[in-house]
């Protein structure tokens, strides 16, 4: 463990444990923080012996999304006009689950973080959500900027709202309210639970160390049958029963 890291990676028993390491900054992701979250992703997916993992922010915090520092000195986004994240599209790869832990603030890409690419999310009663539409659009009146690809600047890779949430809900957050609480997230059905945000990390290991308690092909199958669930069309369960194949 390099707690310098701006991404500390630990094994403990069967849980992998991802934090976030900029407290300073709010826990902002980076170029470098996505490199290694992608690279603690594909080691947790790889490690038999790990069966469940946490992500969560370090300093009370989640993560206050994209670092718009370092896009703005780049000239851009590093992932601009690009699909999903790397990170992300390995979270959607690894066939085992992942909790996130939400303390304090949890805005654009720690939200798809937290909420659209994690299995559950368990938030603390200080947690505050949001997507930032206001700021991908770069203040309330202004035009986007876009890409050179023609494509959105930031916050234009794959979204699945309607995965996680209602359309209704879905326009709600990206559309019509900046911030929302714990609480709204209960609400919305994007929480699992709201805790006193002392107690945030302890449930979120009691959960964690409950699901390792499954063994590994089970984790697996349960983990594909809940992920396809939300995305089959059509004859539900013979739709499922052909594309898991037991």
């Amino acid at each position: 463990m390099n707690n310098d890291s701006v991404l500390i990676y630990e094994k403990k028993g069967p849980v992998a444990y991802i934090t976030l390491n900029r407290p300073k900054k709010i826990n902002a992701m980076t170029v470098e923080l996505y490199d290694l979250l992608e690279a603690a992703v594909k080691d947790y997916t790889d490690d038999d012996n790990l069966l469940c993992a946490i992500v969560s922010g370090a300093g009370g915090n989640f993560s206050a999304g994209a670092d718009l520092k370092e896009g703005a000195r780049a000239g851009g986004s590093h992932y601009d006009g690009y699909g999903m994240f790397p990170p992300y599209r390995a979270m959607t790869l690894c066939p085992k689950p992942f909790i996130a832990a939400v303390d304090g603030y949890c805005i654009g890409s720690g939200f798809s973080c937290a909420v659209l690419y994690s299995d559950m999310c368990i938030a603390s009663d200080r947690a505050v959500f949001g997507v930032a539409p206001q700021r991908e659009f770069q203040g309330r009146g202004k035009v986007r900027k876009l890409s050179q690809s023609g494509k959105p600047v930031s916050g234009g890779y794959a979204k699945p709202y309607t995965r996680r949430m209602s359309l209704g809900n879905a326009f709600y957050i990206w559309m019509a309210v900046e911030k929302f609480s714990a609480q709204d997230a209960m609400r919305i059905g994007i929480a699992s639970e709201v805790v006193p945000h002392e107690k945030l990390l302890d449930r979120t290991a009691e959960l964690a160390t409950t699901i390792s308690r499954i063994p590994l092909p089970e984790i697996k199958r349960r983990t594909e049958f809940l992920r396809l669930s939300m995305e089959v069309p059509g004859s539900f369960d013979q739709r499922l029963t052909d594309i898991i194949r037991w």
